[in-house]
């Protein structure tokens, strides 16, 4: 017999005992990925907020769907996480929201230099249209809404849900830059 036909068989194509030898390492091999697989699930879990890349939005503040973490810049129009607790401290203890990872995701819609004006049931940023502001929540619960008119400070934000009935800057106001958590981005 050819010695190189040989090899070529061997290499080429395992025979049976060869092959029952494989797939317990398989077996092994899935095992292993899987496991590794879950592990790395639990610990991106148990992992603080600001280290999250990844977050579902299942309200319709802003569209339904995944964002990403990004190092996009913090300027209008840009989606960005604020705590509950941060933002509406009331609001939050209220609603049993105050964990690390209870969050708001909402739009960046006013900046520095911008003039915010809320009074009674409307607010408007530089004159705009006005947006309507609700006395009670969808529990029927009462709204706390800020009220006053001013240019925004160069540390200051105003962040609005992209639907009417988002829990947002309309009723909390202006918060500091310094409360965002991360700028995100849709997947």
């Amino acid at each position: 017999m050819d010695r190189r036909a040989s090899r070529v068989h061997l290499l080429g194509a395992p025979d049976r005992r060869a092959q029952s030898h494989l797939v317990p390492n398989k077996r092994v091999l899935i095992l292993l990925l899987t496991g590794a697989a879950a592990g790395a699930a639990l610990i991106a879990f148990a992992l603080p907020a600001a280290s999250d890349r990844l977050l579902y939005n299942h309200t319709p503040s802003v569209p339904v769907g995944f964002y990403i973490r990004t190092n996009a810049p913090v300027t209008r129009g840009t989606y960005v996480t604020v705590r509950a607790a941060d933002v509406a401290p009331e609001a939050a203890r209220a609603r049993d929201f105050e964990g690390r990872r209870d969050r708001f995701i909402k739009r960046i819609a006013a900046v520095a230099g911008d003039r915010v004006c809320a009074e009674g049931d409307v607010l408007t940023i530089n004159d705009g249209p006005p947006m309507s502001r609700r006395t009670h929540d969808s529990t029927g619960a009462e709204l706390r809404r800020w009220n006053g008119c001013r240019a925004l400070a160069a540390h200051e934000v105003l962040l609005l849900g992209d639907a009417e009935q988002s829990f947002d800057g309309r009723y909390w106001g202006p918060i500091d830059r310094n409360l965002i958590e991360g700028v995100w981005g849709p997947l």
